[in-house]
């Protein structure tokens, strides 16, 4: 039964791979119009990442603004970013007693819609925060990383013309700061 129970594994662990490889490699060409509210594709991420937020850490607080302004693209497509950014704050703590801070908020400077994805985790070295969007690059690889998830999500942002920001420190958690241009209102 435990060779079973292995072999279950490894091909689970094949078929996201190749699920990643796939999105790597494939371009959407799935519609950009949809007027899209950012709390509510990051209220569904959060509901449906529900269990492995709470495996991951006691302390998961979020924070929406109230009537944000709407962004053009594709919800889909926008969760899928939220739900890597999610999965990596998880990933990246050490235990239940760190926190992740989530937030959405606009900046009129930039007129951008932003999500806000802090983690109280290991952080990032300095020599590796430049590549943590390269294809296959990855600091996970013993635990079936495969680099592409981040890649993957630069993509999306930029195919929304948004931008997609790290800030971080080793030992001191990582900041992730998505941000999307907004739509004028009416």
């Amino acid at each position: 039964p435990r060779m079973f129970d292995e072999m279950q594994g490894g091909a689970k662990r094949i078929k996201r791979i190749v699920e990643d490889l796939k999105d790597f490699a494939r371009k959407d060409t799935s519609s950009l119009d949809e007027t899209v509210d950012i709390n509510t594709v990051v209220q569904t991420t959060v509901r449906l990442l529900d269990n492995t937020i709470k495996k991951s850490t006691a302390h998961f607080h979020s924070s929406y603004m109230e009537d944000p302004p709407p962004v053009r693209g594709n919800s889909q497509r926008i969760e899928q970013v939220a739900v890597n950014l999610i999965l990596n704050a998880c990933q990246a703590l050490e235990g239940p007693d760190q926190g992740i801070h989530l937030s959405t908020s606009f900046d009129r400077e930039q007129n951008g819609v932003m999500l806000i994805i802090k983690d109280e985790g290991v952080g990032i070295s300095p020599e590796n925060l430049p590549h943590v969007t390269d294809p296959f690059f990855t600091t996970k690889r013993e635990s079936g990383g495969t680099g592409l998830g981040l890649s993957v999500t630069a993509g999306i942002v930029k195919d929304h013309h948004g931008k997609l920001e790290f800030r971080s420190s080793p030992g001191e958690g990582t900041t992730a700061i998505l941000t999307l241009p907004a739509m004028e209102r009416g």
